[in-house]
């Protein structure tokens, strides 16, 4: 492992187990896995569910399982510290954080196709009825290969040239290097930005055209948009910490490890594990298979218990 000038690898690398850090890490770890279990109810209720598989349906709940393996990537930094390893070299880090990432950039093209597919609806509504939503569910499918293979590309590109470099493991490690970064940010930016254009011509359309519009489809639509807003809110609220309020503070390493790193990773993780919260609450057809799948279990144990 290569020597770092980082006050923070000065400090922790052979300090063994740092509280401060467990407990930070850890509150973000806990929060990703309560979001891995609710992403996970939500495929469950889509598999179980013939009701739930329309294309659309499909995709949400894709965006759910590749969501949940960027909350798996942020709970990595807890089990580096809990262990007192501390630091990895960024090649270990590739290793671990490989798939994680991938998922993580299909989870968000899937944010920016769901909206497109919505849009692409409520335009064409007879069109995609008939036959436009297997296109487009298909060329979405296709769209996130290549996106998954240009990303991989990438993540290597950035980690390859630094693979001594020691690192905590978090997944901004493998995509913030100077190699790679751009690709990063613009990506984001045009994912979040394509997102806020299609939600909001959605909403205009759905507006203009009530009459014409399916209600399951106006239903579903609004659900999604309050489930991609959630995202974008959060990710705005990141732009707007980093670039509008640490440049009127002098901001040290350890102001942005203990102050604004665990504010961010929070702030993501929340936005990407609150798909089956979100949808029970907003959608009355997800709210009822929930509770068919789960009530139901629940009942049945009542049940056995009062025989027993």
């Amino acid at each position: 492992m290569a020597s770092s000038v980082d006050p923070l690898y000065v400090l922790y690398m052979n300090k063994g187990l740092v509280p401060r850090e467990i407990a930070l890490s850890g509150i973000v770890a806990l929060i990703c896995w309560v979001g891995i279990g609710l992403n996970s109810s939500l495929v469950y209720v889509t598999i179980k569910t013939k009701s739930l598989q329309t294309p659309c349906q499909i995709l949400i709940a894709l965006y759910a399982f590749f969501a949940s393996f960027l909350l798996f990537g942020n709970s990595v930094k807890f089990v580096v510290f809990v262990f007192g390893i501390n630091y990895i070299t960024l090649r270990t880090c590739f290793y671990i954080q490989i798939v994680p990432l991938i998922g993580t950039s299909i989870a968000s093209i899937l944010q920016l196709c769901i909206g497109i597919d919505r849009l692409i609806g409520v335009i064409f509504p007879f069109w995609y009825k008939a036959s436009g939503k297997n296109i487009t569910f298909k060329c979405i499918i296709g769209i996130c290969c290549i996106r998954a293979l240009l990303s991989g590309l990438n993540i290597y590109i950035g980690c390859s040239a630094h693979w001594e470099k020691p690192v905590m493991c978090i997944l901004a490690d493998s995509v913030h290097q100077p190699e790679n970064h751009y690709f990063a940010d613009i990506s984001a930016l045009v994912t979040y930005c394509g997102e806020f254009l299609s939600y909001t011509l959605i909403l205009l359309i759905i507006w203009r055209r009530k009459s014409l519009i399916p209600e399951n489809v106006k239903k579903l639509t609004i659900s999604l948009s309050v489930l991609m807003s959630i995202g974008l809110i959060c990710y705005i609220l990141n732009i707007f910490f980093y670039y509008g309020i640490m440049p009127l503070f002098t901001v040290d390493a350890f102001t942005i490890e203990y102050f604004v790193l665990p504010i961010s990773l929070v702030l993501q993780s929340l936005a990407y594990g609150s798909n089956a919260p979100v949808l029970f609450v907003c959608n009355g057809h997800y709210r009822r298979e929930f509770r068919k799948q789960f009530g139901h279990q629940e009942q049945v144990s009542a049940v056995q218990y009062l025989g027993n």
